[in-house]
């Protein structure tokens, strides 16, 4: 390979990463927890919300860019969240994010497709390997929220 493919491979690796990073930025911006001061139990209770977001952005890729209606990454989250607080993903959503959980999804898709639209659409998203870093965040993330011992009030 000559340095000229390196340095290109190098770029787009880095461009995924980035684009990775501002999807998360933009999409992981929960008004809710912005007047509480950090804490331990804000942090765990982040990353609850910060799994969340996630699948709405994973699954609104999904819904967008190929055509799958069924959120498969919030049933997921809403089947450990049934099995291990007894609590489904809307009424997390509603009870720690925002009270509208439909309006919520709704703003989040929305959000997703006017960056999907700035990055070039879903060709350009899945070419440069952003989307294989957004699934392998969800898997970790999900891992992550898993093994939390936060427990809802």
């Amino acid at each position: 390979m000559t340095y000229h493919a390196q340095r290109s491979t190098s770029r787009t690796n880095i461009y995924s990463l980035l684009t990775l990073l501002a999807l998360c930025f933009l999409i992981l911006s929960p008004p809710s927890l912005a007047t509480q001061p950090i804490t331990e139990k804000n942090d765990e209770l982040q990353t609850h919300i910060d799994l969340i977001e996630i699948a709405l952005l994973t699954d609104a890729y999904n819904k967008r860019c190929r055509g799958i209606s069924i959120s498969k990454s919030l049933n997921q989250v809403n089947r450990l969240y049934v099995t291990k607080y007894s609590l489904t993903a809307n009424n997390f959503i509603k009870t720690y994010i925002d009270a509208n959980v439909k309006a919520l999804k709704i703003e989040r898709q929305h959000r997703f497709n006017k960056l999907l639209n700035e990055l070039g659409g879903c060709q350009a998203v899945r070419k440069n390997g952003s989307i294989k870093l957004l699934k392998k965040h969800f898997r970790t993330q999900y891992e992550i929220t898993e093994k939390s011992p936060w427990y809802p009030e």
